[in-house]
């Protein structure tokens, strides 16, 4: 939404008198704006407190200070310092929240702790376990993963019944397709060119 959308919306609401124009409109929003714009460039971040305005139903506007540190330039990949600055950080209320996300109700629900790390190590060991049994599995010429598959010969009874294949594949049903053996295919070789020097 531009500013002069939002003067639009604003104008044609019905809760304003009706010879306000869009021009007054727009000359109090500027204002507020630039109120609050110079509020937040005059006043100092301190450790105890951080300058802040709250609007109810909507969020809350707060000054922080963001510290030097390091980076990463994006296009040479040269690290970098950057310098430390003020930014505005914006919370959003818990009555704007609800009325972005209708389905979602936070009244009463209360939010679920974080697993201890006692149970991230139960679930790391069982992937430890899953990937152990994975191996053995291929050992035995199971399938179990895109990196390690074996082909295994199919059973005709696994398969599906003969009269529905016969009708998809061949146009003559009384007609059986003698079985072809299956074979490994292997990935082609790369060649390693041994240059002299």
């Amino acid at each position: 939404m531009t500013k002069a959308e939002l003067i639009d919306r604003i104008a044609r609401s019905r809760d304003l008198p009706p010879d306000i124009s869009k021009k007054l409109i727009g000359q109090i929003l500027g204002l507020a704006f630039d109120e609050l714009a110079s509020y937040f460039a005059r006043v100092r971040v301190t450790r105890s407190s951080s300058p802040r305005f709250a609007f109810p139903h909507f969020g809350t506007f707060t000054k922080k200070r963001r510290s030097a540190r390091r980076g990463v330039n994006p296009r040479t990949l040269e690290p970098i310092q950057i310098e430390a600055c003020d930014t505005i950080h914006f919370q959003v209320s818990r009555e704007l929240r609800e009325a972005m996300n209708p389905g979602r109700s936070t009244e009463g629900e209360v939010a679920e702790p974080a697993p201890p790390k006692a149970a991230k190590k139960k679930v790391a060991k069982k992937k430890v376990k899953a990937k152990k049994a994975s191996a053995g599995a291929a050992s035995r010429g199971v399938a179990t993963g895109p990196g390690r598959r074996r082909l295994t010969p199919r059973d005709d009874e696994a398969e599906l019944g003969a009269p529905l294949e016969h009708a998809l594949f061949d146009p003559d049903p009384g007609v059986e397709l003698p079985a072809s053996p299956m074979q490994r295919v292997k990935g082609r070789r790369r060649s390693r060119s041994r240059g002299t020097g």
